[in-house]
């Protein structure tokens, strides 16, 4: 992924110059943290990357997302914080950009691409509306319909004022911009608008 790339490259050159500082990395300990065995530790290295203010983070926590199934929503949720908060004038933001082509990318389970979608909808950059109109047309790498991905999509576009319906943020804005949070609100269950309890 050219974004990953691109942070990953940044960040070397900031610990190559020495603007990191003295003292411990506290991204060594987290990075093993959120390797651990025990789920309760990795719960707390998430919540702790969501605190941080440190561009590595949304790399871990990237990673997080993508492959532990125990903390994907709830670092879908320290996302949306970072997504929100780190706001640049880089085009393309390299937030969105990462969670895009998350949510494109066929080859990943249909969960993980409607969660990114909806981490799209949540951070309310109107910059993902591209990424969220090819996701409104996704497709399995089966090349079936991915009818949860379109439908978390279709919501996304809502959210961000595209479509003629409005939607609300599921998280309101303004929530999340406590840098200290000890706790992370769990998101609603995925589920298509047929599948929504009457």
């Amino acid at each position: 992924m050219r974004w990953l790339q691109a942070i990953s490259a940044a960040l070397a050159l900031v610990a190559a110059s020495g603007l990191t500082g003295c003292g411990i990395d506290p991204m060594t300990r987290l990075n093993e943290d959120i390797e651990a065995e025990d789920v309760e530790v990795r719960r707390v290295a998430v919540l702790q990357l969501t605190n941080l203010d440190d561009l590595r983070a949304v790399v871990a926590l990237n990673e997080v997302f993508e492959d532990d199934e125990d903390l994907t929503d709830m670092a879908a949720v320290a996302l949306v914080k970072k997504g929100r908060e780190q706001v640049t004038d880089l085009k393309p933001d390299p937030i969105i950009e990462g969670i895009a082509a998350l949510a494109n990318n066929a080859h990943l389970s249909e969960h993980i691409r409607a969660r990114a979608t909806w981490i799209l909808g949540e951070i309310g950059d109107r910059e993902a509306i591209a990424a969220l109109k090819t996701a409104a047309v996704a497709k399995l790498a089966s090349a079936a319909v991915a009818t949860l991905v379109r439908e978390q999509a279709t919501q996304a576009l809502e959210k961000l004022g595209y479509k003629e319906a409005g939607r609300p943020f599921e998280i309101p804005m303004g929530t999340l911009i406590d840098r200290d949070l000890s706790t992370l609100p769990e998101p609603e269950p995925l589920t298509t608008e047929e599948e929504e309890p009457a």
